[in-house]
């Protein structure tokens, strides 16, 4: 069912404003602007907790206070209420809510999806005739929803790759749920990110079949940090030295990742040890318009979002991108 902004904030902010007690890393400080920030609890959370870290916010005159949520959209719902000045949320999930009327902007990149350095891999049990991507079709798949963005893509895969994606059922399963599921036989297959993917690889019992992103494009912008419209205009000079800020350790990360194991681990209450033989996310520090267009106009084709438009109505000013 579609939701109008004044539904959607009605439905999701009871549950967002009671996790947003969840897992918090804050750093008092007199004399400082006080950021509040929303996010996902994943690899991703180092861009943020990097410079918080390393003092990097402080410098530039801010305090973030850093709180992990469970879910993208509570996140949304929070941030248009109120409860933070930024969040973290997919990019389907910014879609979404963008064509309901929900006035939020992209105010930076998060997580990339890069073929060359993929952490989405679709995999199945070891011993399972299952050979191409053809050979899923009919089978069951472990996802979060029918319409998230790893079954849509893998329906599409599967198809353009001589098999029928569209007769593939899906079982709403939680990532441990789901490995869980596989080695048991209820399901046939699950696209895996870490540290889930680390866990099923090590336990010797699944193999990887393929890449089913790489549909989308081999590179675009998996998801963002957000902010309302009125934060971004009334408060344009804080938002832009966050964003500062936020770059500044982006840079920093994606070139130190073994520095990043032992924060990421404590904040997300991840093993460091499976965090650290994983794939870890790349986070963007300038991205293309592009990054943005393709996954837009990959979510209209295949009935994601039931409108189509330019990419650049959905990011504010301070979002930093680059040309190409």
């Amino acid at each position: 069912m579609s939701l109008d902004r004044r539904s959607f904030v009605r439905a999701t902010s009871g549950a967002a404003l009671a996790a947003v007690a969840g897992t918090t890393a804050r750093s008092a400080a007199q004399g400082l602007e006080t950021v509040r920030v929303l996010t996902f609890p994943s690899d991703a959370s180092k861009q943020f907790l990097y410079p918080i870290k390393a003092g990097i916010f402080r410098k530039l005159g801010l305090d973030v206070e850093l709180t992990g949520m469970s879910s993208g959209e509570a996140i949304i719902a929070a941030v248009v209420g109120g409860s933070a000045e930024f969040g973290g949320a997919s990019l389907f999930s910014v879609f979404n809510a963008y064509g309901r009327g929900i006035p939020i902007r992209i105010a930076a990149p998060a997580a990339i999806y890069d073929t060359n350095n993929c952490d989405a891999w679709l995999v199945v049990n070891k011993d399972a005739p299952i050979q191409a991507p053809r050979d899923l079709s009919g089978k069951i798949m472990g996802s979060d929803s029918p319409t998230d963005l790893y079954t849509v893509a893998t329906r599409v895969w599967v198809t353009q790759n001589g098999g029928d994606g569209t007769s593939i059922r899906s079982i709403g399963l939680g990532a441990s749920e789901q490995l869980f599921a596989l080695q048991q036989g209820r399901i046939d297959f699950a696209v895996f990110k870490p540290p889930y993917l680390t866990i099923a690889m090590g336990s010797g019992r699944v193999r990887v079949l393929g890449k089913p992103m790489d549909v989308i494009a081999p590179r675009f912008l998996l998801s963002c940090s957000i902010a309302t419209t009125d934060y971004l205009t009334r408060e344009a000079q804080t938002a832009k030295t966050f964003i500062q800020g936020l770059t500044e350790g982006a840079h920093y990360v994606n070139r130190h990742q073994a520095e990043t194991v032992d924060m990421v681990a404590e904040f997300t209450k991840q093993d460091p040890n499976q965090l650290r033989a994983g794939v870890r996310e790349v986070i963007g520090e300038h991205v293309t318009l592009a990054d943005i267009q393709k996954p837009l106009d990959f979510a209209f084709k295949y009935g994601v979002i039931d409108r189509q438009y330019d990419a650049r109505a959905l990011l504010s000013s301070v979002m930093p991108m680059q040309t190409g």
